[in-house]
C-alpha cells in the first residue's frame, strides 16, 4: 500500500512538473519557431482581429503587418493597468521611429462594466497617449487569449508570430523583447 502511494505521489509530482514548464514555455520566448497555425500562444501567428479605436474608426490589426506590435489588455479599474499606461506611452515614443506600434484594448471601466467609447476617449485624454486604444464590447479579443490577470502584454513580431505573453507588466522584459525584435 506504501508503495503505491509513493508511485501515486511521483506520477502527480511529474505532472505538475511537466505542466508548469508548459506555463512557462507560453510566457517566455525560448526560440520557439513559427507553428504556422493561428492561435494565441508563443510561435502562433496573431488571429487578426477587428474593433473599434478611439476616434470610432474601425481598426484591423492587419493594418499593422510589417512592424513591431505590443498587445495591451487593461481596465479602468486595474491599478497596475493604470500605471503601465503612462510608461507604455514612455516606449511608444522611444521604439515608434524604429517600427514598434502599441494597441491597447481598455475592456473594461471603473465599475468592470465593458467600456465603450467615452470610457477609451477618458484613457486616452486622462494618459495623453498616442498609440491606439480600442474597446471590446463583445469581448472577442478578452475571450480569445487565456490569461491569469491584468495587464495582459502580447509582442508581435513583424512576421505576425506571437513572440511574448505574459500577465502583468515586467518593463525590462517588454523592452528586451522589443529591441531584440526590433
Amino acid at each position: 500500500m506504501k508503495k503505491n502511494l509513493s508511485i501515486v505521489i511521483l506520477i502527480l509530482l511529474a505532472l505538475i512538473v511537466v505542466t508548469s514548464c508548459k506555463a512557462v514555455e507560453n510566457t517566455i520566448d525560448n526560440g520557439v519557431q513559427d507553428s504556422g497555425e493561428v492561435g494565441q500562444f508563443i510561435g502562433d501567428l496573431i488571429q487578426a482581429f477587428v474593433e473599434e479605436d478611439h476616434n470610432g474608426n474601425t481598426f484591423s490589426l492587419d493594418t499593422l503587418k510589417g512592424k513591431v506590435i505590443l498587445l495591451n489588455i487593461s481596465a479602468m479599474w486595474c491599478s497596475p493597468c493604470r500605471s503601465e499606461a503612462s510608461e507604455l506611452m514612455e516606449i511608444y515614443n522611444t521604439y515608434k521611429e524604429r517600427g514598434l506600434e502599441i494597441v491597447q484594448c481598455i475592456y473594461q471601466d471603473e465599475e468592470g462594466n465593458s467600456s465603450d467609447q467615452s470610457d477609451i476617449q477618458r484613457w486616452v485624454k486622462e494618459f495623453v497617449l498616442g498609440f491606439t486604444v480600442l474597446t471590446d464590447p463583445d469581448k472577442s479579443l478578452i475571450d480569445f487569449f487565456s490569461f491569469d490577470g491584468i495587464p495582459f502584454n502580447v509582442i508581435i513580431g513583424r512576421d505576425f508570430v506571437i513572440r511574448y505573453r505574459r500577465s502583468g507588466f515586467d518593463k525590462t522584459a517588454v523592452i528586451n523583447k522589443i529591441e531584440e525584435l526590433l
